[in-house]
């Protein structure tokens, strides 16, 4: 084997433009300071690289060559056996190899990859997450794993971590229509309505058929009131996705405004005694909708149960009312409207959490158990879920059940001080102080404000 056969290389193309915003001191027309950025370059994503090289290439670009030495044989023949158990879900025995095979080989980016992925695969999200983190620590220039990180980061809701690593990996792969449309979701809930159009724009440009970039778009200028660009939008994405459930969820936003130039919501008075057509009662929904997109809860009440009046069989439409009864501190409406939804669609696992969250909230353990059980039995197995679940076992004094539920719960989700109070609560009870109080303690170091910090405190016996 040659010296160069002996190299494991992994290749990454710069957009020149996007360097030069990322490195805003350099002059880039120069050729001195191109010189001063291949040597940032170098330094930024050496890692544990054997050799890096850098050129230019045609088209403002610039292309990076990470290299290190192949692992060897032995380890590799353990990392092959380990990817066979993966896929037959032997993730336990999996992960044994990998150890050993990092054992040989401990700076390989693919074997901290695949353990990654192999941990978060059995919800070891902490793991996962560090894991990732090394695979970056070795091998900078590893793409999957920014795009990994951005995405867990943005599922536990910790976005500005998201947008780093989305961002990070996408200034080496920027055409990543994946990790496109994650970056321009995340904006959108930061209400970064400007970034995120551009984005999405920037993956209809790159691929046209992408259903959940017109979906996102859509969803951004319903947000702004947009109502002609966002129907727009979800007319695309039903014709992109017409059975699917991209398609189902565009059909169900168009129905949360009237075009302007139709009807005025302003000149609106619709009588209760009024006969009413199809369109009529879409206007009803249409306003529940934006009063409540708006915090016009009470607007949004009136819309809704009107338009039930009519139309009494629409699940959704229930569940929306329940929303709204909820948030504006109608608990005992909420729950009876979020029964109502049930009835009409038993089958819905998030109809049944929803219900949990309302029973929660009046205090009801036994019924939270029950729905939350429900929910989890359908397949609705989130942190916020398992949170429910097992936090009403513990106002119940069922400690081992509880802590069984809550610990998948912080494994889905570190940050959730809520899952964790409780855990610490069902912990204490059961005799095991110390690791409650480092429960606590943890809850304290969270970014998330909560009352919860103060019962830790008074739990922890803090003035």
């Amino acid at each position: 084997m040659t010296a160069s056969e002996s190299l494991k290389t992994y290749t990454v193309t710069f957009d020149t433009a996007e360097l030069a915003k990322s490195y805003p001191q350099l002059n880039l027309k120069t050729g001195q300071n191109l010189t001063d950025l291949f040597q940032l370059l170098k330094e930024k994503y050496r890692g544990q690289a054997y050799r890096i090289d850098i050129k230019e290439a045609e088209g403002q670009k610039i292309v990076l060559t990470w290299s290190q030495q192949r692992p060897g044989a032995e380890a590799e023949a353990l990392n092959k056996e380990a990817l066979s158990l993966a896929r037959s879900r032997a993730y336990d025995k999996a992960i044994v190899l990998w150890r050993k095979a990092l054992e040989m080989n401990p700076n390989e980016p693919d074997f901290y990859y695949n353990l990654a992925l192999v941990n978060l695969e059995m919800k070891n999200l902490n793991q996962g997450l560090e894991l990732c983190l090394d695979t970056l620590r070795v091998c900078p220039v590893y793409v999957r794993a920014y795009f990994v990180l951005g995405s867990i980061y943005s599922k536990i809701r910790q976005f500005q971590q998201s947008i780093h690593f989305l961002r990070e990996g996408l200034l080496l792969q920027n055409s990543n229509i994946l990790a496109l449309v994650n970056l321009a979701a995340v904006y959108s809930i930061e209400k970064n309505y400007p970034e995120a159009i551009r984005i999405f724009e920037r993956v209809i440009s790159l691929s046209p058929k992408e259903p959940r970039a017109y979906l996102g778009l859509g969803k951004v200028y319903l947000a702004q009131n947009d109502a002609d660009n966002a129907s727009r939008c979800f007319k695309a994405v039903i014709k992109l996705d017409p059975s699917g459930n991209l398609g189902e969820i565009a059909r169900k936003s168009l129905r949360a405004f009237t075009p302007a130039e139709q009807h005025s919501a302003e000149n609106r008075n619709v009588s209760a005694a009024a006969e009413m057509n199809d369109e009529n009662v879409e206007e009803l929904y249409a306003e529940g909708f934006q009063s409540f997109i708006k915090g016009d809860y009470n607007a949004a009440i009136l819309a809704y149960k009107k338009y039930l009046g009519i139309k009494p069989a629409e699940y959704d439409v229930w569940a929306s009312l329940a929303s709204c009864q909820l948030r504006s501190g109608r608990i005992k409406e909420a729950a009876d409207s979020i029964r109502r939804a049930i009835a009409i669609a038993p089958n819905k696992a998030a109809l049944f959490k929803q219900a949990a969250i309302i029973y929660d909230a009046s205090q009801m353990p036994a019924e939270t158990a029950e729905a939350a059980q429900k929910a989890i039995d359908l397949g609705k197995d989130d942190s916020v879920t398992l949170t429910l679940l097992g936090k009403s076992h513990t106002l119940e004094g069922k400690h081992q059940e509880a802590v069984k539920f809550l610990q998948e719960a912080i494994k889905l989700n570190p940050s959730n001080i809520n899952a964790r109070f409780h855990y610490a609560l069902s912990l204490k009870a059961l005799g095991q102080s110390d690791t409650a109080r480092q429960q606590l303690e943890e809850i304290l170091w969270v970014k998330t404000e909560s009352p919860l910090k103060e019962k830790a405190k008074q739990e922890l016996q803090i003035p």
